[in-house]
């Protein structure tokens, strides 16, 4: 069994082991995906908005924020100016009759902002949405209401793209969906690890002990989900509440931004590395960590097997064909190559399969996503997630140089 055998075998059946542990864990809770018990628990909620640079998008996320159901009393919303050049901040004040703060400060980034934010605000929770999301009116108070439980630390909501007009946003808006209900099933495992921007809650008290956010993390999401993991607060994911965020709509822009994220990816794995397999932290040591690291390993591995599956089959080709000028017959035409054993072709078909299935799953049960099942599908299916492993590489080798485009 040579090595790239080796390599394939080790991606498969580990891919096949968490593709299969997924749908079981999805079907087996697939009754309470939905919770929709009735909440009694609204405290007093502070909701910041970072912004630099958004008078395009401010508005109709000030907008989306105060029509929410939130108790009034006891809801604060503060936009957090981050030392913007454009009309952010005269944009945010003609909502100050409508109750909203307006923070300005220098411009520093955002774990600086919302850390200088918090200390001002009121709420007990802290509500954190980008400038450029838009919350449906019931999310902040399901979400809310997991914090009955005092060790819950965080709550993450269902992020969804808004905008499907083009290609790129469609294949986004797939990818958000699946996510989505990827993190619904992290959340039965007690091992969501993410909070993303676009809408998630916070318990201050918890935010003060972990020390905010890390100012030297691209992902700020992610370290502060791992902190409050690492100090044993749980985090849920609220599969009721919606937010629906602007997916880029340029590939460079895109692009960019899952470098950034992958970067940061790397920044906290790093920060944490030594909590890994340490029982004492729960989830956090034992399956946390360990699975980001294998989602890293599958991907390096995958993409290892498809360039050596590549530059195999074009080395027999060009040995052939030398062979084939040499004794005088042209060029002959490449044959077919059978590097891998049946048995790992099937395996390989049988993870394709399953991942379709999971993919169907998730746009199926996430409705409000409104994902059509079509061409799209297939693109997204089969070439847009093959560039996952090609951003992870790219971002290794940016992370290692100590890339700092923010």
């Amino acid at each position: 069994m040579n090595a790239l055998t080796i390599v394939y075998l080790f991606y498969i059946l580990t891919s096949l082991y968490f593709s299969l542990v997924t749908l079981m864990v999805f079907f087996k809770n697939r009754s309470k995906y939905f919770d929709d018990t009735p909440e009694d628990y609204t405290p007093s909620l502070t909701v910041l908005i970072p912004a630099y640079n958004e008078e395009d998008t401010i508005a109709d996320t000030l907008n989306s924020v105060l029509a929410s159901d939130y108790p009034k009393d006891k809801f604060e919303v503060i936009v957090v100016n981050d030392g913007s050049t454009d009309r952010t901040e005269e944009i945010a004040k003609t909502f100050e009759d409508r109750g909203v703060k307006v923070f300005t400060k220098p411009n520093s980034g955002k774990p600086d902002s919302i850390n200088q934010a918090t200390k001002i605000a009121k709420g007990e929770l802290i509500g954190i949405i980008d400038s450029d999301s838009h919350p449906e009116s019931i999310a902040f108070r399901k979400m809310s209401r997991h914090f009955k439980d005092e060790r819950v630390g965080a709550v993450t909501g269902t992020a969804l793209v808004k905008n499907k007009n083009n290609l790129m946003e469609k294949m986004q808006a797939m990818e958000y969906a699946l996510i989505a209900w990827t993190r619904r099933i992290l959340d039965f495992l007690d091992s969501v690890f993410v909070t993303p921007g676009s809408l998630s809650m916070y318990r201050k008290s918890a935010l003060n002990e972990v020390g905010g956010f890390d100012k030297n993390v691209m992902t700020e999401d992610i370290e502060i989900a791992w902190n409050l993991l690492r100090y044993k607060y749980k985090i849920r994911m609220e599969s009721i509440a919606h937010s629906f965020t602007l997916a880029p709509s340029k590939l460079k822009v895109w692009w960019r931004q899952r470098i950034r994220w992958s970067v940061g990816g790397f920044q906290t794995f790093w920060k944490h590395r030594k909590y890994m397999f340490k029982t004492n932290y729960a989830m956090f040591g034992v399956f946390v960590i360990p699975f980001f690291l294998t989602h890293i390993i599958l991907s390096f591995a995958g993409f290892s097997v498809f360039l050596g599956v590549i530059l195999h089959r074009l080395f027999n080709w060009v040995i052939l064909a030398s062979y084939s000028v040499k004794a005088g017959e042209g060029l002959a035409r490449m044959p077919e190559i059978n590097l891998l054993p049946n048995v790992l072709t099937v395996f390989g078909i049988l993870l394709v399969l399953i991942f379709l299935v999971g993919i169907i799953i998730s746009l199926r049960t996430l409705k409000k996503a409104e994902v059509k099942i079509r061409f799209s599908f297939i693109i997204y299916a089969l070439f847009y997630l093959t560039t996952f492993p090609v951003i992870l590489i790219v971002s290794f080798f940016k992370w290692i140089k100590g890339y700092s485009e923010w």
